[in-house]
């Protein structure tokens, strides 16, 4: 879950993982997402990103002050 406090951004989910790697805390990371789904999150947003879904933020305006809760 992803609580907006402050600011606007582009945020994709979904598509997948442009060249990922594992991490060392079970995630993969990459420099970005192809295809996905395109949401515009700013102050007071919530969205739900269920486990395992790739998720990225691709344009960050200003001051981006967000609040994460990660469920194992």
């Amino acid at each position: 879950m992803i609580h907006v406090l402050e600011g606007t951004a582009t945020f994709v989910t979904g598509g997948k993982v442009v060249d990922g790697k594992a991490t060392d805390d079970l995630e993969i990371r990459g420099p970005s997402i192809e295809g996905g789904e395109t949401h515009v999150l700013s102050k007071g947003d919530v969205i739900v990103v269920p486990k395992g879904t790739p998720h990225w933020f691709r344009e960050v305006e200003g001051p981006f002050l967000y609040f994460v809760v990660k469920v194992p």
